[in-house]
Formats: C-alpha cells, sequence, structure tokens
C-alpha cells in the first residue's frame, strides 16, 4: 500500500528537480539564447532577401520589416545581457587603484542608481506598450500588431533590473567579505579571492611583514 506514495513522492522529486536545474539554466542562459535566435533569425531573413532580389529578380516586401523589429528586440535584451555579464563603456583605471572590496562598495553605489532608473523607466515602458495595445495599431507588410514590437522595452527593463539586482546582491556580498559566487567574474572564484575580500587579507598581509 505503501508503493503509490513513495512513488508519487519519487515524481515530485524528480520534477523538483528538472524544474530547478531549468531555471538555473534559464538564469545563465535566457539572453544569451534569445539573441542567438534572433540573430541567427536575422540572417536567414537577410539571405532570403538576397536570394530572392538577386536570382529571382523578386523583392519581398515584408523581410526588411521583419528583420528591422528582430533587431529592435535583440537591441533591448542585450541591455539586459551586458549588466548580467558586467559589459558596458566605462572607465576602469581610477576604480582599478582600489581593493576588491572597495570596488565592490563603488558598483553597490552604481548599481543602485542603475537600478532606480530603470525602476522610473518600467511605468513609461507600460504606458508606451498599451498605448499600441489600446490604438490596435498594426505593421505595414505584415500586420503584425504592434505592442509586440513596442513590448520589447518593457520585458528588457524588467530583465535589466533583475540582472541589476543580482549584480547589486552579488556586489554587496563581496563588499561584507563573503564568499560569493560571481558567473561574470570567474577570476573571482577562487580561494584566493575570497581571503582578499575579507578581513583575512588584513591577517595575511600583517603575517607576511
Amino acid at each position: 500500500m505503501n508503493d503509490h506514495p513513495s512513488g508519487t513522492g519519487h515524481a515530485i522529486k524528480k520534477g523538483n528537480k528538472a524544474m530547478t536545474k531549468a531555471i538555473k539554466w534559464l538564469d545563465h542562459n535566457l539572453e544569451e539564447f534569445l539573441l542567438t535566435i534572433l540573430l541567427l533569425a536575422m540572417a536567414v531573413i537577410m539571405g532570403v532577401q538576397v536570394f530572392s532580389r538577386f536570382a529571382l529578380k523578386a523583392s519581398l516586401s515584408w523581410t526588411e520589416e521583419l528583420t528591422r523589429y528582430l533587431f529592435i528586440w535583440a537591441g533591448f535584451l542585450s541591455v539586459s545581457y551586458c549588466s548580467k555579464r558586467c559589459i558596458s563603456i566605462k572607465i576602469e583605471q581610477f576604480v582599478a587603484k582600489f581593493s576588491r572590496r572597495t570596488k565592490a562598495i563603488i558598483k553597490l553605489v552604481n548599481h543602485t542608481i542603475e537600478l532606480a532608473f530603470f525602476f522610473y523607466m518600467i511605468p513609461f515602458a507600460f504606458s508606451y506598450m498599451m498605448s499600441a495595445v489600446e490604438s490596435g495599431q498594426v505593421s505595414p507588410a505584415l500586420g503584425i500588431p504592434m505592442y509586440y514590437i513596442q513590448a520589447a522595452p518593457f520585458v528588457s527593463f524588467i530583465l535589466v533590473a533583475f540582472r541589476i539586482i543580482q549584480r547589486w546582491i552579488i556586489e554587496l556580498k563581496v563588499s561584507l567579505g563573503m564568499k560569493v559566487y560571481d558567473p561574470a567574474h570567474p577570476e573571482r572564484n577562487t580561494p584566493e579571492s575570497f581571503i582578499e575580500a575579507g578581513t583575512a587579507a588584513s591577517a595575511a598581509d600583517a603575517g607576511k611583514e
């Protein structure tokens, strides 16, 4: 009589494990996966356009429009990718002079400002998307509802805010000298870097002197 409950429990545990694995994969690869799909789609569509124009002597009206919309989505999703990987245009010479812990504190301030900005922008992005929903506007060539395209800023800003919160938590832990896994900076994930980030570094340096 106990076979069924134990079997059910095993199935639930297996399902939870698969769900956890899927969520972890999405956390690590969501932006990369979506951007790869979008870039491949743009390459294929433009390839079809080039072939049609030069080989068949016929120009397709919908290819440029669809590529443009895919490019818009790729552009906004790349903001989230850059936030997750800490990729941005910045001057490193000044910050590079500080210790890892001080760098983390500076980044905490930076991420707080970024987070405030994107939280401020999210309602405007939502209003922008809803304006297309209410107007019922569609694209000229394909007849795609324009809110599919105008949803890009809203989705992107939510993803960016989520990634900034993740970065904020990581930098907070680093500034407190805690051990933390940092996917954007593999060099941090070593025993030596953990020691350098914590108070043990000072003691180790004092012992060397």
